[in-house]
């Protein structure tokens, strides 16, 4: 089970849903509560998967239909078997309009953590092929990563069954060691957490896509170009992306809210949920229409 009713859920369904997909017979994941017109997408980050919601999808889901995916070759996406998704960020891209158009023609607020973010920021950039977009949320966004160009080439040359090896509790609490002296992770969720990343196939295809990420990352100076309302979220002890990042953005986006968050790290979702939650609430507009 890769979704668990955290403390912080309340009583709407999360609902497992299993969708065609345009990449042949390699279906999407997701999970999903309420109900609406107007739907909130999130996307998660790098060796995570829709799990990482889970504090804050269904109080979300009180005035939206609230979706949150399993990226290519996270949790129990499928698609990533398909040869027209290579691990890339181009490959995202493809993924998230392949996933746009099965969700219909409505409005669409994207809220994008850390990867999920970087891949929604080049959306943001492109209007015309994703056009439904009605609002960006970037949390952490992994646009100016804390790590030197040669890390690129290790991760796309380790093999995926060494890297495996690395992904225990004692490693996780290495990439992201505040969320662990919070110790807001059951052992049953930690273990929903690995084992999607311990599947030697889905490895290589983070390892890629993580390769491709490092690669291109380094310039903001597009943000001026994006003409959505933006919120950007950050919180003021990420160890991986250096915080002067959040302001620089901000100063570049035309339409833009920026809340730094104290005490929280890279995942501010599952860091600080009540103000996570708040902040976004505050942002999102009254949805024109729900359903039921």
């Amino acid at each position: 089970m890769l979704f668990s009713r955290s403390k912080y859920s309340r009583t709407l369904p999360v609902r497992s849903v299993y969708r065609p997909s345009p990449f042949g017979n390699h279906p999407f994941h997701w999970v999903e509560a309420g109900g609406g017109e107007e739907q909130v997408l999130f996307l998660h980050g790098i060796m995570a998967h829709s799990m990482a919601f889970r504090c804050i999808l269904e109080q979300s889901a009180e005035n939206f239909r609230v979706i949150a995916p399993d990226l290519p070759g996270h949790g129990r996406d499928r698609t990533f078997e398909s040869d027209s998704i290579t691990p890339s960020l181009d490959g995202l891209l493809l993924w998230l309009e392949g996933l746009m158009d099965t969700l219909g023609d409505g409005p669409i607020h994207l809220v994008g953590h850390s990867l999920g973010a970087t891949v929604a920021y080049r959306a943001a950039l492109q209007p015309q092929r994703f056009p439904n977009l009605s609002s960006l949320t970037l949390v952490s966004p992994g646009l100016q990563i804390r790590v030197p160009s040669w890390t690129s080439a290790i991760m796309g040359n380790l093999p995926a069954r060494l890297a495996r090896l690395g992904v225990t509790r004692a490693g996780i609490r290495i990439y992201e060691p505040l969320q662990w002296r919070r110790a807001r992770m059951s052992d049953r969720e930690i273990r929903d957490y690995l084992r999607p990343i311990q599947q030697v196939q889905r490895m290589r295809h983070m390892l890629g896509i993580g390769s491709d990420l490092v690669k291109r990352t380094g310039s903001i100076e597009a943000a001026s170009n994006i003409e959505l309302p933006t919120l950007v979220i950050w919180g003021d002890r990420d160890h991986l992306l250096p915080l002067p990042t959040a302001y620089a953005l901000a100063e570049r986006l035309p339409d833009v809210h920026l809340e730094i968050f104290e005490n929280c790290g890279h995942c501010p979702m599952e860091d600080c949920p009540a103000d996570f939650y708040r902040t976004l609430s505050g942002f999102l507009p009254e949805p024109s229409r729900l359903a039921g």
